[in-house]
């Protein structure tokens, strides 16, 4: 639901963290859990083919980019 609220927005390769709620990213807890949510809901969107995602490096920050 987050990341459909970004698409139309989505047009330059965006760091998956922006996409946190600002109370999620205050608290450990819940940023690993936001992170977990926006990861899987990327996923399930790349699938459909309304997003690529990227990662430059294993380990590195993982980045999507709405497809036009």
């Amino acid at each position: 639901k987050r990341i459909r609220e970004f698409l139309g927005k989505l047009n330059e390769w965006k760091n998956t963290d922006e996409l946190l709620p600002t109370n999620f990213i205050e608290s450990k807890n819940l940023k690993r859990t936001g992170k977990a949510g926006i990861f899987a809901g990327s996923l399930e969107l790349a699938k459909e083919g309304n997003i690529s995602i990227k990662q430059n490096k294993l380990f590195d920050d993982v980045f999507i980019k709405e497809n036009k």
